[in-house]
């Protein structure tokens, strides 16, 4: 056992870090789930950020992200839809040579609009929040410098209002 020991260290502190590398580029379309008012409406998520690796298995995780309009969330034709900006920091979890877990916890600064109707006239609302935001997911390496990975975030918005999603994504290392 103890012979297996450095072995298991190595494995540990090369997952995240595989080409040792410091910069990491990535995009990942999600599925996402916004709840305005007590209703719920779901659509595409597309996220592109960046992370900078402090550590092998510690990182700071800045990205953008814009949903596509979601349609019906409250009342009939009415259209929410969400952009916004995180900053995270990203724990690396390793489960092999070629993959980990990972969590982040930071913030998010999300613009909301939702646009209505009332007597054939279109109302507009919109909501900017700064809120904690939360993500889990899991890496795999496909090649040297590109992994690919799964998701799940939630950020929280204006009042009792969220946004949560999985995704899928690809990532670039350099």
């Amino acid at each position: 056992m103890k012979r297996l020991l450095p072995f298991l260290l190595l494995g540990a502190t090369t997952s995240a870090q595989a080409t040792d590398t410091l910069h990491q580029i990535y995009i990942q379309p999600s599925f996402a789930n916004l709840k305005i008012d007590d209703s719920h409406g779901s659509g595409l998520m597309t996220q592109v950020g960046y992370n900078y690796h402090f550590a092998p298995m510690l990182a700071m995780d800045l990205s953008y992200y814009m949903t596509a309009s979601m349609n019906d969330i409250v009342t009939n034709n009415d259209k929410a839809s969400a952009t916004g900006a995180t900053i995270a920091a990203k724990m690396y979890f390793p489960m092999s040579y070629y993959g980990s877990f990972y969590g982040k916890f930071g913030l998010n600064h999300t613009n909301v609009e939702y646009q209505y109707k009332v007597n054939n006239q279109t109302l507009k609302q919109e909501a900017e929040s700064t809120k904690p935001y939360v993500a889990v997911g899991t890496t795999m390496m496909l090649l040297p410098s590109v992994s690919f990975n799964l998701e799940y975030q939630y950020m929280s918005l204006a009042s009792d209002d969220y946004i949560s999603s999985i995704g899928a994504g690809v990532n670039f290392m350099f």
